[in-house]
């Protein structure tokens, strides 16, 4: 086998739902010079066979299968055992959009002072259904500024980073899991230059069981510390104190309702608030995003702000066991 131009690092920890969708978008590529290097960090549920099935049918996908150890560790293996000098990155429910190689392959061949390059991303819903494009602030030092300030300029699982780089500066680090990303950008900021491609390449799936919604208070804990660290390291002082804050978490269908209302995709959005009032009829909140969601709604669909996305492939076509494929296609 070749050596690959991209190596896709992609852990997985019980994703069999999404996981045939998120492989197929890989051989849907138009660039086809890429290894997908599939970290199994210890699932108990049905994704190992799904690896399985994919490298037995397309030899570009490899299986690394390891007793579970955290993001970080299944990250850190992903590096160590890649081939190419770029590495890709992308989570186990996540869309890679057929040109997303490609367009950023071109981008660090024109701009090779480039470490790091992100995306835009589409989010997505459990069930697939399109959100909204979040918009992404796209030059070096705007990422910089805004990684200090605590926001979340780079979608992890949009990156195209060089691996030299990465493993330089000493891969990703433990003590910042579950804000692994947000320290590693940090520190690669340091040595090279982080971009963002404003054109959504990624959709990003939305759901109750992600990281942002089981490890909030984790994440909050230690991306507070890296910050202090960051910018102590510059020379900045600290950012004021924030209280942490003691509410519960909102319903995540609320979340999803307002981002389709806000982007004109009133179906979606008011499919989620119907399952939202139907569980939680006599709560306030439930009524409350009801009504802000039914004039976020109005408001988008009078000033036409849906925005037109390209229609995707079939994933099914591009699945190893649906179509019985298992040559790559040309680059």
């Amino acid at each position: 086998m070749p050596r690959p131009a991209i190596s896709v690092v992609l852990p997985v920890y019980n994703g069999e739902r999404y996981l045939r969708e998120t492989l197929a978008s890989l051989r849907w590529q138009s660039f086809a010079t890429w290894e997908a290097v599939c970290v199994n960090d210890g699932s108990t549920d049905g994704s190992l066979d799904i690896l399985r099935d994919y490298a037995a049918a397309d030899q570009r996908f490899r299986i690394i299968d390891q007793p579970n150890g955290g993001i970080v560790a299944a990250l850190n293996r992903g590096l160590a055992e890649a081939r190419a000098d770029w590495v890709a990155r992308l989570d186990g429910d996540d869309i890679a959009l057929p040109h997303r190689f490609k367009t950023q392959l071109d981008f660090v061949r024109r701009r090779p002072e480039t470490t790091v390059v992100g995306s835009a991303v589409t989010t997505i819903d459990p069930e697939g259904d399109v959100l909204r494009t979040l918009p992404c602030v796209t030059e070096h030092q705007a990422i910089e500024n805004a990684l200090l300030a605590g926001d979340a300029p780079i979608a992890h699982p949009t990156v195209l980073v060089r691996r030299d780089a990465v493993l330089a500066a000493g891969g990703y680090r433990s003590a910042y899991e579950w804000v692994e990303d947000a320290d590693l950008w940090l520190r690669l900021a340091r040595e090279g230059r982080l971009a963002n491609l404003a054109e959504p390449l990624v959709r990003y799936r939305l759901h109750a069981n992600s990281v942002c919604w089981t490890k909030r208070a984790e994440q909050q804990q230690r991306l507070a510390r890296l910050l202090r660290e960051a910018r102590a390291e510059r020379g900045l002082p600290p950012l004021p104190e924030r209280e942490a804050s003691q509410r519960p978490l909102s319903d995540p269908r609320g979340k999803w309702a307002r981002q389709a209302a806000r982007d004109g995709r009133v179906g979606v959005a008011m499919k989620w608030v119907q399952r939202l009032v139907a569980d939680k009829p006599l709560a306030p909140s439930s009524w409350r995003i009801a009504a802000e969601t039914a004039l976020r709604g109005a408001i988008a669909v009078a000033t036409g702000r849906r925005e037109r996305l390209p229609v995707l492939p079939d994933w099914r076509e591009f699945d190893c066991v649906a179509s019985g494929a298992a040559q790559p296609r040309a680059a």
